[in-house]
């Protein structure tokens, strides 16, 4: 009995201790942005994209508005590094890319703006199509087991590098004019261990557009020349972490540690009636 109340106070002093620190990050900026120090050659001259930690994950069935407003990128043929066959205008071919990412998962949504949509080939990309291209050790070397091109279809089909896969989750979700891409891929599949905040990943966007059958008429890519075999040419994705989103997980993890406090009286109550052996 004197070990259960000793591991009682001890449980009590861990919520006392964070919720302190709790009060002591409230003192500041809540809109401030920690991020590691990137080095120069990283980055070099491409474009990146900032990926925010989340702390409630977005269910993946195409459905966008259980997003945060989180930093997007604009694709078309005017920011494409990239532009080959013909695209008369935004509503024909563009795209919105945005990006989070937890602990154990990275999270992309594409908005993509097309207004005929075909899927008539057996290849994947000869259709409309989302690529995504990851170089996740960003060391710029193409065909490790660290890098990854995940083309998701207008019709959902998902392969990597061109095979059928079932390593990631995606969703899509089709409308009038356009269609909605929402992938969830396992850390595992990036990097060893758990990323932080500060992480670099190597990455670009491709868009595929067919609108008469057979083959492709439009594809754009956002950083480099192909979304394969050139990760020395990808942009780069960012993990960042917002100071409120910090202070969130540190909530959420009180509250828990609360609940399970809870649930340790109701079992200490039970025992109260009870003779000593």
């Amino acid at each position: 009995m004197k070990r259960i109340v000793l591991t009682l106070a001890v449980v009590i002093a861990l919520i006392g201790i964070g919720l302190r620190v709790l009060g002591a990050n409230l003192t500041q900026p809540p809109a401030a942005v920690y991020r590691f120090e990137v080095p120069a050659f990283q980055i070099a001259t491409t474009r990146s994209l900032h990926s925010s930690r989340l702390i409630v994950a977005p269910e993946i069935n195409g459905d966008l508005s259980d997003w945060p407003g989180a930093e997007s990128i604009d694709l078309d043929r005017y920011t494409a590094f990239s532009f080959s066959g013909e695209i008369e205008s935004s509503a024909d071919l563009s795209a919105v890319i945005r990006s989070c990412w937890s602990e154990n998962t990275l999270y992309f949504a594409v908005e993509v703006h097309d207004d005929i949509l075909v899927t008539d080939s057996a290849e994947v990309w000869r259709d409309d199509g989302v690529e995504l291209a990851l170089d996740g050790l960003n060391d710029k070397e193409a065909w490790g087991a660290d890098d990854h091109q995940y083309t998701v279809g207008v019709d959902g089909s998902v392969t990597d590098r061109g095979e059928p896969t079932t390593d990631i989750v995606a969703s899509v979700l089709t409308y009038e004019g356009g269609y909605n891409v929402e992938v969830a891929i396992p850390m595992s599949q990036l990097v060893f261990g758990v990323p932080i905040s500060g992480t670099v990943m190597g990455f670009t966007v491709g868009l595929h557009d067919d609108d008469d059958g057979d083959n492709w008429d439009a594809y754009l890519i956002w950083e480099g020349t192909n979304t394969s075999s050139a990760p020395e040419e990808f942009g780069s994705l960012v993990f960042t972490e917002l100071l409120q989103d910090r202070i969130d997980a540190l909530e959420a993890r009180i509250l828990q540690l609360e609940q399970q406090v809870q649930e340790l009286l109701i079992i200490l109550s039970e025992f109260e009636g009870l003779a000593p052996p």
